[in-house]
């Protein structure tokens, strides 16, 4: 017979193998297996129809000595009445299965998923489950989920439709396939036969996307000037301002870090990890753009996010730029996303040079090498091109119409050659040397140059 004292003392013998360990026999058909790991195991062995056979019933120590005699004492019991005891153990597994709450397989599956993919996808994820799945399967059997129950779920989002009537079909189709993941891992344990939500997205076309909304050139200047007398969170103005100034992506302003601006090459370099594949590349930063990052940073400059919700401690939500143009009047007219269009459009209008504004647009596919390698081609045009921009939406904003285009051209380059700096061979000494003091270099280091020259 065995003690825990015993058991406690026991090692893999050096005749124990992997497919061969150690055995020791208690009494009533209970044995301990000790496995080369060192993984001690409690076995029951019995007959059953002339037949030897065993099952494992726990490992020590998470099952004890006692434990251990009083689950084969319970096969003993079964076996009395006729019952295979590896039979029962398989019934009562199936009998938990189609008793599982479909709520406890789902929380299941996404902690599961934290795991296995970034922390934003996880997010949002959470996010959907907890408002739009719990709520409505709660007390459903995950055998028992049909596709009925998985439309009405879809029915509800659809309902929260927004003030024009249109239902947020990119969340319903989104959850849907949330659903339909949990169920496929279930489908793929043989716990359930088929995926009862198979097709239900085909009900749920895609809406024409609307991401793109953006006002006519008629327009733009009264949009600027209304952002330029917005009301509401300074952030949010110097936002809306920052994106019109760099078109850039809404969610490139979002997770723009203080990090990624150079400000002594005037550059700010998108770096953004958070993106299904990173997404990498340069925009020069023009005198408005760099004057925006300056007031940003006497409300944010000590955080590591340049547009980061003080209150909320995290970056702004997807919405925010959207939200702050609906109050100006704006909604269905214009969006974040929609200043690039308005860029692209109106760049070629003025006739630079169409290489330069793809690339300063980061139309690069997000997977090709040339998008990472080339991400500063054609630098010194769009910095050209970045300040143009800035000084045309100033111009128009200021004017409050639509300048012709070459007029403004020629206006705004004529201004940019008069702020070009004097070549160094016409600066005066006394000049160039503040600059370089300015800059950090020292009397000692000027000096040392002096001597080596």
């Amino acid at each position: 017979m065995l003690s825990d004292t015993k058991i406690r003392k026991l090692k893999p013998s050096e005749k124990c193998m992997p497919l061969r360990p150690d055995k020791y026999t208690d009494k009533y058909g209970l044995q301990l297996f000790v496995r080369s790991t060192g993984t001690k195991s409690w076995i029951s062995v019995y007959r059953f129809d002339g037949k030897q056979k065993s099952i494992t019933l726990g490992t020590y120590p998470f099952m004890s000595l006692s434990q251990a005699r009083q689950a084969n004492t319970e096969i003993k019991a079964l076996l009395a009445d006729g019952i295979d005891p590896k039979n029962k153990k398989r019934q009562d597994k199936l009998a938990n299965i189609h008793a599982q709450k479909f709520n406890d397989y789902a929380l299941d599956w996404l902690a599961e998923r934290q795991r296995n993919v970034k922390p934003r996808t996880y997010q949002q994820d959470y996010n959907r489950m907890h408002k739009d799945v719990l709520s409505h399967f709660e007390g459903i059997a995950l055998k028992d989920v049909s596709f009925e129950d998985c439309r009405s779920m879809a029915d509800e989002i659809e309902k929260r439709v927004n003030k024009n009537g249109e239902p947020p079909r990119e969340v319903t189709r989104r959850t849907i396939d949330l659903v339909a993941n949990v169920l496929k891992r279930a489908k793929r344990e043989r716990i359930i036969e088929q995926n009862p939500i198979d097709d239900l997205k085909e009900l749920y076309p895609k809406a024409k996307s609307q991401h793109m909304k953006h006002v006519d050139i008629s327009e733009l200047p009264g949009l600027l000037q209304a952002i330029e007398g917005y009301h509401g969170h300074d952030q949010t103005r110097l936002g809306m301002k920052f994106l019109a100034y760099s078109f850039c992506r809404t969610i490139e302003l979002r997770m723009m870090k203080w990090s990624h601006i150079d400000f002594a090459n005037r550059l700010w370099r998108v770096d953004i990890d958070n993106l299904k594949i990173a997404r990498k590349h340069v925009v020069p930063l023009s005198d408005q753009m760099l004057a925006v990052l300056e007031e940003m940073k006497a409300i944010t400059g000590q955080y590591e996010y340049v547009f980061y919700h003080t209150g909320m401690h995290q970056p702004y939500s997807e919405e925010f730029i959207n939200n702050a143009l609906d109050i100006l009047g704006y909604a269905g007219k214009q969006t974040g996303h929609g200043f690039r269009h308005i860029a692209s459009t109106n760049l070629n209008e003025l006739g630079y040079m169409g290489d330069a504004i793809e690339k300063q647009m980061a139309h690069d596919k997000k997977s090709s090498i040339r998008a990472v390698y080339n991400h500063a081609q054609h630098l010194e045009e769009r910095r050209k091109i970045m300040q143009v921009w800035a000084d045309f939406l100033d111009l128009l904003r200021d004017k409050g119409e639509v300048v012709d285009f070459q007029t403004a051209r020629q206006q705004i380059e004529k201004s940019l050659e008069s702020k070009q700096p004097e070549p160094l061979q016409h600066t005066d000494k006394h000049d160039l040397i503040k600059a370089l003091l300015s800059q950090g270099i020292t009397i000692d280091e000027l000096q040392s140059y002096v001597d080596k020259h």
